[in-house]
């Protein structure tokens, strides 16, 4: 018997002097064997071997310390204090290794100098899922080193269920990086902590809310939804716009719960409805939001005008049918919207200006008045559609736009054959104002008579005293009606000057 024991104690002798053996491989499985054995002895030496240059020997030597157990608790607690690196990095993975009876040296190596044993020692206590780590951990959150952090999420999320309600308390912590993290982690934790989240909206904490909604926008559960939407009456600039950000992150699945919010009776539910369907730029939202229209809270009008407009092209058609609904709010705001929407919107507009409802084109031109400058061309070649009535319309919208490259177009549209489309063109040139003077001063010396006509009747308009000469000499043109119109033009300058 005393024979076998001296025989093993070689055996052991012989394994732990190995340890320092030139071939990395022998040093590998001398380790694994000692791991096997479980012989106290071998601790030192295989503590001392957690700094060999060979990444696989470290990590049997990680491994057979775990093995040992226990009996190497106290010795790895030591080496968490050695000065090489290498060595409190690997002491900390045997920890973890030996599970439970290391929680409280792993615990208190989340405070040690190096960040490599602090980010090891996180994620030595997540794999041991330890309650007693999690208020460490939570505190790890504000470390300096992203990795540390990063390893604290990562040990709280597998924790998991028994952290929410400390993570949830983080959440209005003083220091900003806690709360972040603390948000993470409960992201990571996912659906066992949704129902706590929700708790958490109706805190009296304004910081507790706003970071219970950053987390519940991670996590994506259905059943955040309605809470979120009744958080929109929250009194906290800051709460509602994190839940705007929320419910436009929960998007599709938010979108009917949204339009349906559209009837809400608190109007700051229906205007942050309107906001994030605009965000989201579904099509369904855009027939209720068209409906929104008439609302009699103007902030709830101006939120679905905008969502419309974000929504783009999808919007236009029905905006465009809205421009002759009866109720007058309905009307202004679809302009509104159409004008913001811009270039998508142009041609159908046009198409419109055809329209037989007088208000419909009335309030295409007011639309496209909206959208301005990238209206122009298109608008100038309506300029010689065969329907007058077009004519007519797209002649006010560019009096209305005052846009320079629509001044010749004008000059042509004054010997139009429809007199509506004549006068509008005068009137138009006038809008525009200078930029006109010139080349109607030019067009005086037009060949055909109802050019001169309502040329002299927009110079009347503009008012500029450099068609004063031009007018004068107008007095003596063939025409009659040129002659009175010059009158009547000088008239206006002279008064004007005067």
């Amino acid at each position: 018997m005393r024979t076998t024991k001296i025989r093993d104690e070689k055996a052991i002798d012989s394994l732990i002097n190995a340890l320092k053996d030139q071939d990395p491989r022998v040093r590998e499985n001398v380790a694994v064997a000692l791991g096997k054995i479980k012989d106290v002895r071998a601790v030192e030496p295989l503590i001392a071997a957690l700094k060999d240059d060979d990444p696989d020997v470290r990590w049997s030597v990680v491994w057979a310390l775990g093995e040992i157990g226990t009996l190497a608790i106290y010795p790895l607690i030591a080496a968490l204090k050695s000065e090489d690196s290498r060595i409190r990095e690997n002491a900390i993975w045997a920890l973890g290794e030996i599970g439970i009876a290391s929680v409280e040296p792993l615990i208190e190596s989340l405070k040690d100098g190096d960040p490599r044993v602090r980010w090891n020692a996180a994620g030595s206590l997540g794999e041991i899922k330890d309650l007693r780590a999690i208020e460490p951990l939570i505190s790890a959150l504000k470390d300096e080193n992203s990795r540390v952090r990063e390893n604290a999420i990562w040990a709280l999320r597998e924790i998991g269920k028994p952290a929410v309600e400390p993570l949830i308390a983080a959440l209005k912590h003083e220091d900003q990086r806690i709360r972040e993290n603390a948000v993470f982690a409960i992201r990571e934790i996912g659906k066992p902590a949704v129902e706590p989240l929700i708790a958490a909206l109706k805190m009296e904490d304004a910081r507790l809310r706003e970071n219970a909604v950053w987390a519940l926008g991670g996590i994506k559960d259905s059943r955040i939804i309605e809470p979120l939407i009744s958080a929109l009456r929250d009194e906290n600039f800051r709460v509602k716009e994190s839940v705007v950000w929320a419910l436009v992150e929960m998007r599709p699945q938010s979108v009917e719960p949204l339009i349906k919010a559209l009837k809400d009776n608190d109007p700051r539910v229906r205007y942050k409805a309107a906001e994030i369907l605009g965000k989201i730029k579904d099509s369904r939202a855009v027939d209720p939001l068209i409906d929104m229209l008439k609302d009699e809270d103007s902030r709830v009008r101006e939120h679905a005008v905008w969502a419309l407009a974000k929504t783009g092209n999808a919007a236009v058609e029905p905006l465009i049918k809205n421009l002759n609904n009866e109720n007058p709010r309905v009307r202004e705001n679809a302009v509104w919207a159409l004008g913001k929407i811009g270039i998508p919107a142009i041609e159908p507009l046009i198409s419109t200006l055809k329209n037989g409802d007088l208000l419909l084109r009335e309030n295409a031109v007011w639309a496209l008045r909206k959208i301005g400058i990238p209206a122009v061309d298109p608008l100038i070649e309506t300029l010689s559609d065969e329907n007058p009535r077009v004519r007519e319309n797209a002649v006010e919208a560019l009096g209305k736009i005052k846009d320079p490259r629509a001044v010749d177009p004008l000059i042509s549209a004054l010997k139009d054959e429809d007199p509506r489309v004549r006068e509008n063109a005068a009137w138009a040139l006038g809008k525009i104002g200078v930029f006109a003077v010139t080349p109607l001063i030019n067009a005086l010396n037009n060949e055909d008579p109802l050019i001169r006509v309502n040329v002299v009747a927009a110079l009347g308009k503009i008012k500029d005293s450099r068609a004063i000469d031009p007018l004068i000499s107008a007095l003596q043109d063939a025409n009659p009606v040129v002659r009175v119109n010059a009158a009547w033009a000088l008239g206006e300058i002279t008064m004007g000057a005067g």
